[in-house]
């Protein structure tokens, strides 16, 4: 082979890693974290999701996920209820104004995708893992998280601080 060969053949390769493995801009008005605190019957959800997402589903040992959601931004339909969620008894956003996800292990299960990391709010960071889906450029993925774990209007059973969370983030 010949020298300019295999510098077009690195230079290739190079290219086609780049491109698979690009990082992807979050289209942050559009995103949003839907969540349904189930033992209080209260949904809700969260807007502005900022971070950085590289996915590349041909390896997906490239791909990496940080996510940050503006918790100030919380919705519940109720005005008092909001204000309420933001104080120190709850999420404190004073001082925690953000949830974070920051995700480095993918896989494929079936038709899902599984990401695992960790999930970080009032600077309790625990083990969490989402289940989502890829298409027309929207990552839609789902969990459960405990507001026991968080130190969020703590229940006396683990299961009945059970919050079903829906994410929805549009990329480019």
């Amino acid at each position: 082979m010949s020298m300019k060969k295999f510098i077009a053949s690195i230079i290739s390769f190079l290219i086609l890693l780049n491109f698979n493995a690009q990082e992807l801009e979050i289209k942050s008005e559009k995103a949003q974290i839907e969540f349904n605190y189930v033992e209080e019957q209260t949904i809700g959800s969260i807007n502005g999701v900022t971070g950085k997402i590289v996915f590349n589903s041909s390896n997906l040992s490239e791909s990496y996920f940080e996510a940050r959601a503006n918790i100030k931004s919380i919705n519940t339909s109720n005005k008092t209820r909001d204000k309420h969620l933001n104080t120190a008894e709850y999420f404190h956003t004073d001082k925690y104004s953000e949830i974070i996800f920051i995700g480095k292990e993918v896989s494929l299960v079936e038709d899902k995708y599984i990401v695992k990391g960790s999930m970080t709010i009032k600077d309790i960071t625990h083990p969490s893992e989402i289940s989502f889906s890829f298409q027309d450029n929207t990552f839609t993925g789902k969990t459960i998280i405990y507001s026991n774990d968080y130190n969020l209007h703590e229940r006396k059973k683990r299961e009945d601080s059970k919050i079903l969370v829906k994410i929805t983030v549009p990329v480019i």
